[in-house]
């Protein structure tokens, strides 16, 4: 084996081996201690860009903590901020594609709630939901509008015909109060109210009736004791006052990319009640109660046009009781309805429009209290 060293020597390469070159002298490796490996290799640039990624590890942290902190502090300190959450978000700019948001989103949630046997309110806030955040959120209301018209009964869009017509009432409803006129802004269940015109354009062309069969049992008992309203009024007053107060809690607490978005917000505290609670009366009156937790503080406690704020921030208590008192209002007008046989079995919007009246009833209410206190002054 040539490359084999002869007898005796080291089987390892010494630089005192190495033969000088003529152009230039050979001197031979000095010895390295380990005490001398360290330095010699961590130079002071690698010491440097260690030391400023150190540093942004220590600034992160920071970060994070302080997040954490200003979270913690926003659920403590609540209504976090003076002035209104934010409302709902601008139109998208292009009329095709809001009415074929508006089309889509009727049109699915009459599918799966009618063929696929999910609850109406699963079917709505899940569509809202997904468009809202996977398309865009300016197209929200459009969705939202859409899935009221499409929680309809089979009474009035039986086949796929009808739901289209339902749908292109929807978008045109939509178009005109809501985009074009901007009615009532800052008013929770307007979205729905418009949705209730189109089911009722719907049923007066196909000849269904608006009243139906009514509850035999009153709203008001007449005997015994416990409270003087019937289970069906108290169910419906309990949870719209708990969805409302959940849906504006939502709305304060979160930010701009959460829930604060009324829509998202609704449609966030309807998807929980379907998943987790299992009357469905109940379900319908928390999904009932959002859209009042969809008003905009200001108008709905204090009458101020929209952007109009008064100063001041309202007490976590009086913020409370405003939308749940709202809420209770709504959830006895949609009792009353369901007891004297109105727009019964599935009547696209009829949640929203019981709102919509709930929160102007509660609006007339406060304004004729502050009319009565300014007198006794």
């Amino acid at each position: 084996d040539e490359f084999k060293r002869p007898h005796g020597q080291p089987d390892y390469f010494s630089g005192s081996e190495a033969t000088s070159s003529k152009s230039q002298p050979f001197q031979p490796f000095s010895a390295i201690t380990p005490q001398q490996t360290a330095p010699s290799i961590i130079t002071p640039a690698f010491t440097k860009i260690t030391s400023q990624q150190q540093q942004q590890q220590q600034q992160q942290q920071q970060q994070q903590l302080q997040r954490f902190g200003r979270d913690a502090q926003t659920l403590v300190r609540w209504p976090r901020s003076s002035h209104d959450p934010p409302g709902v978000s601008s139109e998208f700019p292009f009329l095709a594609t809001r009415v074929g948001i508006t089309l889509l989103s009727t049109l699915s949630t009459w599918f799966l709630h009618l063929h696929n046997g999910y609850s109406p309110v699963l079917a709505s806030s899940a569509a809202t939901l997904l468009i809202s955040t996977c398309l865009d959120k300016r197209l929200g209301q459009a969705a939202f509008c859409g899935s009221f018209a499409g929680m309809s009964g089979a009474h009035l869009a039986p086949d796929v015909s009808s739901a289209m017509v339902l749908a292109m009432l929807t978008s045109l409803s939509y178009e005109v109060l809501i985009h074009a006129k901007n009615l009532s802004l800052g008013i929770g269940g307007r979205l729905g109210a418009t949705a209730f015109l189109a089911t009722s354009a719907l049923a007066r062309y196909r000849g269904v009736a608006s009243v139906g069969r009514k509850v035999r049992r009153a709203v008001w008992k007449t005997g015994g004791t416990g409270f003087p309203l019937s289970p069906i009024v108290m169910t419906m007053m309990a949870f719209h006052a708990l969805g409302a107060m959940a849906t504006i809690f939502l709305r304060e607490a979160s930010d701009e990319s959460g829930a604060a978005d009324p829509v998202r917000a609704s449609s966030v505290v309807g998807l929980l009640g379907a998943l987790f609670v299992k009357d469905p009366t109940s379900v319908l009156a928390l999904y009932g109660g959002s859209f009042v937790g969809m008003s905009l503080p200001s108008r709905l406690m204090y009458g101020s046009a929209p952007g109009n704020a008064r100063s001041g921030s309202p007490t976590a208590l009086a913020l409370a009781a405003a939308f749940g008192g709202a809420g209770a209002i709504a959830g006895l007008i949609h009792g009353i309805t369901i007891h004297q046989g109105y727009w019964n079995g599935g009547w696209g919007g009829k949640a929203g429009l019981c709102a919509f009246a709930g929160c102007w009833v509660y609006r007339g209410l406060a304004s004729a209290m502050d009319a009565v206190k300014s007198r006794a002054r």
